[in-house]
Parts: structure tokens; C-alpha cells; sequence
């Protein structure tokens, strides 16, 4: 059996191989693709039922999500980005794109804490959850920090955790700690992938 330490190195492998096709997606295969993703989503009754959304600013090669932003926003839905905060992520409601973000950790825009209200997680509906890597059995490759498995293993059940992911970033198996989370949706351009073995 393979401990933490093992498959800690083996994620770091794994980042390296997916980090490389994401790199070979020209920017206008990215944008076509993120738009056909983004669509199944905001279509989805997860989405559409959501009062508010808890999502990420786009970062690097990752699908854009700034279009799911301004629906969310113009649908008077409330949305929750989050901010790094040393080895935590704090989570804050945003009202207007290009007044309420700025460049933060990592370059990653991220809400400014003048000018925006701190959310809490039992404000949150749903949550849009980053990774550079996914399987069928809803495990997920993120990128190291663990900032997202020590929120999502607090939410209630009943939140929804949606992954967006292109089919690259499909593998046949991601290597598991004990500490990290599973998602229950994952979106890619060709397919909606749901967990059947959870409560729905």
C-alpha cells in the first residue's frame, strides 16, 4: 500500500505531464473549449438553482470562468471568490469585476479586502473547485497547496462540488492522500461525468 509520501511525488509527476498538455492548447482551442464547458454548466440545474456560487478567478491554462462570474453576478446570484491568506483561504463576496479584484498570490486576481464583505461557508450553494487533474472515480489533482481540500472537507453535504476540466485533464487514475477531496461533477467539452453514489 502506498503511503502519503509516495504519492505526493507521484502527484508531482503527474502535474508536470498534464501542466505540458494544457501548454499545447493553442489560445483559441482553450477559449472554444472553455466556452462549450462553461455553457453545460450554466445550464446545469445545480448551477441555475444555486443562490450563490463560490468560484475561482481563471489562473494560467485553466478554464476561463470570468464568463460564469458575470452571469452569476447578472443574475443577482451572490458570488464567492477566495483570497490566500498564509496557508488558508479566506473567502469574500464580490459585487463588480473590475472593482472589486486585484492582483494578489501567485498574480491571481483575487478580491480586495477594502472594498469587499467576508463570506462564510455556510453562505455558500455551490462551488466551481480548480485542479489540474481528474478521474472517473471524482478524485482531484490540484496544485499542491492544499488550499481547496481544507475547505471542501468542511462544507455541508449538500453542496455541490463542480469540477471544469478539459478531457486532457481526464486520467484513468489520480493517486489519493487521506486528506484529499473528492468532487461530484465534473464538466469537460465532451461530457458531464456525475458521482451517482452520493445523495443528489
Amino acid at each position: 500500500m502506498k503511503i502519503d509520501e509516495d504519492i505526493v511525488l507521484e502527484k508531482k509527476k503527474i502535474r508536470v505531464k498534464i501542466k505540458n498538455l494544457l501548454d499545447s492548447l493553442s489560445a483559441e482551442t482553450r477559449k472554444l473549449k472553455s466556452g462549450i464547458i462553461n455553457d453545460s454548466l450554466l445550464k446545469s440545474n445545480e448551477y441555475i438553482t444555486a443562490r450563490s456560487v463560490f468560484i475561482y478567478h481563471p489562473f494560467r491554462k485553466e478554464i476561463d470562468t470570468r464568463e460564469i462570474i458575470k452571469d452569476a453576478l447578472a443574475k443577482s446570484k451572490k458570488v464567492i471568490l477566495p483570497k490566500v491568506s498564509g496557508s488558508e483561504l479566506k473567502i469574500f463576496f464580490i459585487k463588480d469585476v473590475h472593482k472589486d479584484l486585484k492582483p494578489g498570490s501567485f498574480n491571481i486576481l483575487e478580491p480586495d479586502i477594502s472594498s469587499c464583505r467576508e463570506a462564510s461557508l455556510n453562505n455558500i450553494d455551490l462551488v466551481i473547485v480548480p485542479g489540474l487533474g481528474f478521474d472517473l472515480n471524482f478524485n482531484r489533482l490540484g496544485y499542491g497547496g492544499g488550499f481547496y481540500d481544507k475547505i471542501l472537507e468542511k462544507l455541508a453535504r449538500k453542496v455541490k462540488k463542480i469540477a471544469l476540466a478539459f478531457d486532457l485533464q481526464i486520467l484513468d487514475n489520480i493517486p489519493s492522500c487521506s486528506h484529499d477531496q473528492k468532487v461530484d461533477i465534473i464538466i469537460t467539452e465532451s461530457n458531464i461525468y456525475r458521482d451517482l453514489t452520493i445523495d443528489n
